[in-house]
């Protein structure tokens, strides 16, 4: 066995919660969430993802070869830190189609959000800079709390 058997694609780094999607293909479970985000295609085949699994047993594999390279610890942090990633990628998400939802047609400054956690606020600009030509507009700089976005209008 290699290290590359128990590694993600996209971060190059060992399965953390691998999922398994439509073609067959394994990646972390925040990568992949991340992946679908933006674009609904495997990123090394480019067919269609459909919902990811949870490979329990990829996942268990992964953890077993990592524990016998010694790597345990390492591997525990960055699955925490995934984890919470994780977490904050939704809640992220969830805050900008709630507010957006509930004022069709209209635009929302990031400011008024009333987000007191810095960290949570740092994922909303992501995830607005990654939604960006997907389904969102800004107007604005993103580094700043005075940015606008709003939902993509379809051109006709």
């Amino acid at each position: 066995m290699h290290d590359e058997d128990f590694c993600c694609a996209v971060c190059l780094d060992f399965f953390i919660e691998p999922c398994i999607i439509k073609c067959g293909h394994s990646f972390c479970h925040l990568c992949i969430e991340s992946q679908l985000n933006i674009n609904e295609k495997c990123p090394l085949c480019r067919a269609h993802t459909g919902n990811p699994i949870r490979n329990r047993q990829l996942e268990s594999l992964t953890m077993s070869y990592v524990s016998s390279r010694n790597l345990s610890g390492a591997y525990y942090e960055r699955m925490k830190l995934n984890q919470k990633k994780l977490i904050h990628q939704k809640k992220a998400l969830l805050i900008i189609w709630t507010e957006l939802s509930d004022k069709p047609g209209h635009s929302t400054e990031l400011s008024n959000l009333n987000i007191q956690d810095e960290e949570l606020k740092s994922e909303i600009r992501w995830q607005v800079r990654q939604q960006v030509g997907v389904g969102l507009e800004h107007i604005g700089d993103l580094e700043t709390e005075t940015v606008t976005i709003r939902l993509k209008t379809s051109r006709q």
